[in-house]
């Protein structure tokens, strides 16, 4: 069982979007994203253990973010096809997830991208 934020643990305003490639004319790839959501969450590296378990499944996992269960959120139904973006770095979402099994905190396993180009 993870231990549930305090309010006073959502310091980061994150920015959740759908992401989409699509073939360009000139033969590369162009990414295009959905209307961003904005929350307030929590962003914590994922331990050693953690990170080391999901490097055998191919499934790498740097970090963890935590931010309240709501419509904007819920409404998206977050998928590995959704990136989040805090202060110019991009995080690929791998799994979401209800904190604890309660619709009252979003839990969701990224793998950090690197910066946004």
């Amino acid at each position: 069982m993870i231990n549930e934020p305090n309010t006073g643990d959502l310091i980061y305003l994150v920015t959740v979007k759908k992401w989409h490639d699509a073939a360009a004319m000139s033969g590369g790839i162009t990414q295009t994203f959905d209307e961003p959501v904005d929350a307030w969450a929590s962003i914590d590296p994922v331990g050693n253990a953690i990170y080391f378990g999901t490097k055998q499944v191919g499934e790498d996992v740097t970090h963890r973010i935590i931010t309240h269960y709501t419509d904007a959120i819920n409404d998206r139904k977050i998928t590995a096809e959704h990136v989040v973006e805090y202060d110019n770095q991009r995080y690929r979402v791998r799994r979401a997830s209800n904190l604890n099994g309660q619709r009252i905190w979003v839990m969701l396993e990224v793998e950090l991208l690197g910066d946004i180009a």
